[in-house]
């Protein structure tokens, strides 16, 4: 637990936490508390309520009632994921600002080592990769996939290929954006799905300097509700509008930010046919989905295979947790993990131990793990496995 600042009420915080919530629950405890025990201590963390009407409210004010760096903004009505974090944007006074969604974990070093590897790249935005952790206890995955070890360099160019062209999709990050580059820019409250990859699109197209570290210091929590079809028609015409005026506002692009432009469009608009096809399906209009099927064969493998899987999963026998494992964390002793590296040795050109955090990460399975640090080198490690219940210091000095 770091140790709180001593922080007059005017002060601006090092870094202001962007935490938009819609009914997460008591997962948003995981999240607070994932936030709160950063290395860097200094930071607010604005909570933006999105007309939540389950108990996680409660828990927030709870924990308002310890920690005064937990502030709360709510609405009377659900207005999207868009306008949920501008609100909270209005408020943010940090010098860096932070997205973490309320049913979501993050390493306790994150920032700090965030902020050391936007330092050495001279980065106005920073992100990691996503350790992708399942509640029905299926393998973690990166976001990233399986071809990235090392810290990379983003431009507006790559960032609109991104996805399109067998690269990893990018928009799902969550960036630490530097407040002197964001200013006033908000997001696009006309966007409830990608409103994220819109507004760091328009940061990049301005000049500002992306840097992704490849480590997985980001757990993003998948779950039913997280991985069911969300798009709609109008999500989609949304999306293709937008990328259309972005293109008129910031044309003339060079030749290959164009063509970028133009890929993305255009695989943006074939989603568009397919959401149009699935909705035509919902509503029994044969004849649209046929005419739709017809101009585009392949939407009905892709159509029959969401069918398919969501009978599967629908099918799926509810697994039982599983007992809660133990595992004793060292560089030398117990489950060896790697050696720890302070945050001033580390090169952030060298390649990340992904593959090590994501095997620790897999043997939560569907219950907590109980972890036992016996060094600094454990207790990193531990910060990898999602909920994890980690012993206090002098517990595993005990043992």
């Amino acid at each position: 637990m770091p140790i709180l600042p001593e922080v007059s009420a005017g002060a601006a915080p090092l870094i202001s936490v962007v935490m938009a919530n819609f009914e997460a629950g008591e997962k948003i405890v995981h999240a607070l508390h994932s936030v709160l025990r950063q290395s860097v201590g200094d930071l607010e963390v604005i909570v933006s309520d999105d007309g939540s009407g389950d108990d996680s409210l409660a828990h927030v004010r709870r924990l308002m009632e310890i920690d005064g760096r937990i502030k709360l903004v709510t609405a009377d009505a659900n207005g999207g994921p868009a306008r949920c974090r501008n609100r909270a944007l209005d408020m943010a006074r940090g010098r860096w600002i932070a997205v973490v969604d309320s049913d979501d974990i993050i390493h306790p070093e994150r920032f700090e080592r965030l902020l050391a590897a936007a330092a050495a790249y001279d980065a106005d935005i920073v992100a990691d990769d996503l350790l992708l952790f399942f509640e029905d206890g299926s393998a973690p995955r990166l976001m990233l996939g399986e071809g990235v070890e090392r810290s990379f360099l983003v431009s507006a160019e790559r960032w609109v290929l991104a996805g399109t062209d067998g690269t990893p999709a990018l928009g799902y990050l969550k960036p630490l954006i530097s407040a002197a580059r964001l200013k006033a820019v908000r997001y696009d409250e006309s966007l409830r799905i990608g409103e994220d990859f819109d507004l760091i699109l328009r940061l990049l197209l301005e000049g500002a300097r992306m840097l992704i570290v490849p480590e997985p210091f980001y757990l993003y929590r998948r779950h039913s509700g997280s991985i069911s079809h969300r798009l709609s028609v109008a999500d989609m015409e949304a999306m293709v509008g937008r990328q259309k005026a972005l293109v008129g506002a910031f044309g003339p692009l060079d030749a290959r930010l164009k063509a970028a432009f133009e890929r993305r469009i255009a695989g943006l608009q074939h989603g568009l046919s397919y959401e149009r096809l699935v909705a035509s399906v919902k509503q029994r209009r044969l004849g649209s989905a046929l005419a739709l099927v017809a101009r585009h064969p392949g939407h009905l493998r892709r159509l029959w295979a969401s069918f398919a899987e969501g009978r599967q999963r629908r099918a799926a026998p509810v697994q039982a947790a599983l007992p809660s494992p133990v595992l004793v964390l060292g560089a030398g002793a117990g489950e060896m993990v790697p050696a720890y590296v302070p945050v001033s040795l580390t090169d952030w050109a060298a390649p990340a131990l992904r593959d090590v955090w994501r095997g620790l990460a897999a043997r939560r399975g569907t219950g907590a793990v109980r972890c036992i640090p016996l060094d600094a080198a454990g207790r990193y490690a531990a910060g990898f496995i999602p909920e994890a219940i980690v012993a206090a210091p002098e517990m595993a000095e005990a043992s």
